[in-house]
């Protein structure tokens, strides 16, 4: 599966180069594996066949104490300093306890995605420097074909949507359960969906079901991911890159003429966009699971690759009904 786009790749390039390096904030190859095996994350991986993706070169930078440090906290002279002057101290949400273990071995864990009744219970990164980072690598760092669950580009926590890649693995690990939901008892039998962020815990309902293709232009390159990762590599790409609340992706969806690539609405905080967004899912669902899905709402949609067409894709599609 090869998840992330050339578009992606080439606007990345053009908006990244020259960001300073960041120290402290790479995945250390070398870190400790207990502190996530005693967390229940063992980072086993199973063997398989090469699929012709390639692999990258590892990144040796260890996190330092200051960036631990600074995760979720601003400094004792910034808070005395505030104090002092009678001001309201802001301080950012601190993640909750239990993904502490895997933020000490990889500070771009964004939350944890859990389906029962299939093989999915793993933590799920975001790097929005390089949105396939993870693409073949697992939690650590190190080489994997399985990778690790990651979020497309154009996300923060609380957007209402999250977009979410897998491989669909031939053992039925990544991905490979998440077919289970093209038969329709299984789906509604199967409806509730949890993508837990660093911050709070999220189920959602399925809402729909459907296959798609991505185009052979719109494929990321073995080239253009070794060239990300050269430039990683050299600290000229940041991992940890912030978009911000900019549509990467509006002129795409703007020339979508109803072929609805959902993986250009990876930001639905325009209204018709939402709901362009959930007419299609519904409209190509393979079955009706009952659910529906108003502005306001969360939307949560998990994506791996398919085999009944050249490119093809499984789509499942989840909605979180806000308070």
């Amino acid at each position: 599966m090869k998840p992330r786009f050339a578009l992606v790749f080439s606007i990345g390039i053009l908006l990244l180069v020259g960001v300073p390096a960041f120290a402290g904030t790479y995945i250390k190859n070398t870190a400790n594996p207990e502190t996530a095996e005693a967390a229940g994350y063992t980072g086993d991986d199973p063997v398989i066949a090469d699929n012709g993706a390639g692999t990258a070169k590892d990144v040796n930078h260890e996190l330092s104490d200051e960036s631990n440090n600074d995760i979720g906290s601003v400094s004792d002279d910034t808070e005395d300093a505030e104090a002092d002057a009678g001001d309201e101290v802001l301080t950012e949400p601190l993640p909750l306890p239990r993904y502490d273990a895997y933020l000490a071995v990889n500070p771009y864990v964004a939350g944890w995605l859990t389906i029962d009744g299939v093989n999915i219970n793993d933590p799920v990164v975001y790097t929005p420097g390089s949105q396939n980072y993870f693409l073949h690598r697992a939690l650590d760092g190190s080489d994997s074909e399985r990778g690790t669950f990651f979020i497309a580009i154009n996300w923060q926590d609380g957007f209402n949507h999250t977009l979410i890649y897998g491989h669909n693995m031939k053992d039925g690990s990544g991905f490979g359960s998440l077919l289970k939901y093209a038969d329709s008892g299984f789906g509604l039998g199967h409806r509730s969906i949890h993508f837990d962020t660093l911050y709070e815990d999220r189920e959602y309902e399925l809402l729909g079901v459907f296959y798609s293709q991505i185009q052979e232009d719109e494929l990321e390159t073995e080239e253009d991911r070794a060239e990300a990762d050269r430039l990683i590599a050299e600290n000229t790409i940041d991992l940890g890159a912030d978009w911000g609340d900019i549509d990467i992706y509006r002129e795409e969806k703007d020339e979508d003429n109803g072929r609805f690539r959902y993986y250009y609405y990876t930001d639905l905080e325009d209204e018709d966009d939402f709901n362009y967004y959930v007419e299609n899912v519904k409209a190509r669902s393979l079955y009706d699971t009952g659910s529906v899905a108003t502005y306001g709402d969360e939307l949560l949609t998990l994506s791996t690759c398919s085999y009944q067409v050249k490119n093809g894709r499984f789509v499942v599609v989840a909605v979180h009904h806000r308070d």
